[in-house]
């Protein structure tokens, strides 16, 4: 895929078959955004970024062991979100530095690479 065909396919609704896959749930902040409804969230201010709350071990506060407690209500980042698009658009180094700063990241990024063949332009 093209660099331009990347950046619209992280513009859009994701088409990700995640499965039982729940890393990116675990893996970093949920940023809200101003599409979303943030009476509908539990969230709190992180900086100058509103995000949705985390239980202690960091995981989404929505998240259950049934996997998204929210699907249906997700956050707008959370409908976007493709870990394939993610791995693709981070340069090899950077994916290092992530997973030195935040080392669930290293599943996310797997996810994706393993999913690469069901990403279609």
């Amino acid at each position: 895929m093209t660099p331009e065909q990347l950046e619209a396919k992280r513009q859009q609704h994701s088409d990700v078959r995640c499965g039982s896959c729940t890393a990116c749930c675990k893996s970093d902040r949920v940023m809200l955004g101003p599409e979303d409804d943030l009476s509908a969230y539990r969230w709190h201010m992180e900086g100058p970024l509103v995000v949705l709350d985390r239980k202690n071990n960091g995981e989404c506060v929505y998240l259950t062991p049934k996997g998204c407690g929210i699907h249906g209500k997700a956050p707008d980042i959370c409908k976007r979100f493709d870990c394939r698009v993610l791995f693709l658009i981070t340069p090899k180094v950077q994916r290092r530095i992530r997973i030195e700063q935040n080392p669930s990241m290293r599943e996310v990024y797997a996810a994706g690479r393993s999913r690469l063949n069901t990403l279609e332009a």
